[in-house]
């Protein structure tokens, strides 16, 4: 007997979109980076009942009771946007303004860095200039890198082992340069929710294009700001969960050219 039909074997590749829910509105898909890899994952689980009249139990019934879909993923492009999905935050423009500080107290001591303006922003200012650094009388003033050094791109200053300065308060002048930075800030939110979707590209094989109507996005993992081995790739995991009126799942075939 000659059976026989066409395989579709499939080398995959392809694009994943995100439409984030805010607040119960849909804000459109993001394309959300670069992505090594997709899987979507089902687990079914099954009540197994056993007999318990003989010397032995054997199994009457495996009754499947419960499918859980779920999907990992991970990314990339490590965008703003993406680290606030990781972290579980937001990610927002931080507007610094290039007013003159006067006075600033500073506890310091030999050897150690400080921030410069942490009570404008917890994270403090940047691109600092127009520094004078003076005792809590205002009536030594230091000397720049015989005393202190200033790492004036990060707005922070270096008290000199060496110097004048000892363990003292110190009262700092600075104007930071005027100019926009983003901030990605943790919350304690739900992560993000919303549809998702794959857009099929493949390498060999007819694409299949994946439609998940609600998600949740959860980090899973470590985000390795430091390494040479290979770039930051974010992994997250892919909750599947129902959304009213929907299957919880589709997979979209393409109609051929011209039907």
């Amino acid at each position: 007997m000659d059976i026989s039909k066409p395989v579709n074997i499939v080398v995959g590749s392809g694009k994943i979109l995100f439409n984030p829910l805010v607040d119960g509105v849909y804000q459109g898909f993001r394309y959300l980076a670069e992505t090594p890899g997709f899987t979507l994952t089902v687990q079914s689980e099954s009540l197994q009942v056993d007999g318990s009249d003989g010397p032995i139990a054997e199994r009457i019934r495996d009754i499947p009771i419960r499918v859980t879909r779920s999907g990992r993923m991970s990314l990339r492009d490590i965008s703003p946007e993406n680290q606030g999905l990781f972290i579980i935050g937001d990610a927002a423009e931080v507007n610094q303004a290039s007013t003159p500080v006067v006075d600033e107290a500073i506890a310091v001591q030999p050897g150690r860095f400080y921030q410069l303006g942490t009570s404008i922003n917890p994270t403090g200012v940047r691109n600092v200039t127009a520094v004078d650094v003076q005792d809590e009388t205002d009536t030594t003033t230091y000397v720049a890198d015989t005393d202190y050094k200033v790492h004036a791109e990060m707005g922070m200053i270096e008290i000199l082992e060496g110097g004048a300065i000892g363990s003292e308060t110190l009262h700092v002048d600075y104007t930071p340069a005027a100019e926009t930075r983003t901030q990605v800030t943790s919350h304690q939110q739900k992560p993000a929710e919303g549809e998702f979707k794959f857009v099929a590209d493949n390498t060999e094989g007819s694409p299949s294009d994946v439609f998940l109507p609600r998600v949740t996005l959860t980090p899973d993992g470590e985000l390795p700001f430091k390494s040479r081995e290979n770039p930051l790739e974010a992994a997250f995991n892919i909750l599947v969960q129902t959304r009213s009126g929907f299957a919880q799942a589709y997979i979209d075939g393409r109609a051929a050219a011209g039907s």
